[in-house]
């Protein structure tokens, strides 16, 4: 095997590796909020407060923030992705090694974004959780949750479904062809 074939499978090393991690973090993710909503349940349920908070989360708008968080993740993990080369051809480090250093970067980020997105939305953890306990027999989220986890996982999401035509009306100006007097 020549230098560039070694390479190469270096190169799907650290990339399989990255996603690896991804998948890794989401599934941890996952079961905490599991765990976190079972204790919930047990300890008697949220308040009433936080029961009327987390009713607000419709289950399009958690469809719609597991989209977005699909597409985040899965642009973290490229750009993670890129890093790890980058710092292997600097360092000729071993691309396992590299990625061991960039991983706590990798994790704090993917916490960053999701917490960005749940903030754009005007959502919390819990809310999410307890929309995703909701509605976790529904097949569009499910298949959220899987976009979600392929993303994770390296695989590009599906492209995001242009606005329905009933969200996107606006009425056409049309310009008047004027003539000036003169």
């Amino acid at each position: 095997m020549g230098i560039l074939g070694r390479e190469v499978v270096q190169v799907t090393l650290g990339v399989a590796t990255a996603a690896l991690v991804g998948t890794i973090y989401v599934l941890v993710h996952e079961k905490r909020r599991k765990i976190k909503a079972l204790r919930r349940e047990e300890a008697g349920g949220s308040s009433p407060g936080g029961q009327r908070n987390a009713a607000m989360v419709s289950k399009e708008q958690l469809i719609r923030i597991l989209e977005e968080s699909s597409a985040a993740a899965y642009q973290l993990i490229e750009q993670t992705r890129k890093m790890v080369y980058a710092k292997h051809e600097q360092t000729k480090l071993p691309l396992e090694k590299v990625v061991e250093e960039l991983q706590k970067d990798f994790e704090q980020a993917m916490e960053t974004v999701v917490f960005q997105i749940r903030k754009n939305h005007g959502v919390t953890e819990q809310q999410m959780t307890a929309a995703m306990v909701a509605n976790q027999q529904d097949a569009a989220v499910q298949t959220a949750l899987s976009t979600l986890r392929e993303a994770m996982s390296g695989k590009a999401p599906p492209p995001a479904s242009p606005p329905s035509p009933e969200a996107v009306k606006r009425t056409t100006r049309r310009s008047k062809n004027k003539q000036r007097k003169g």
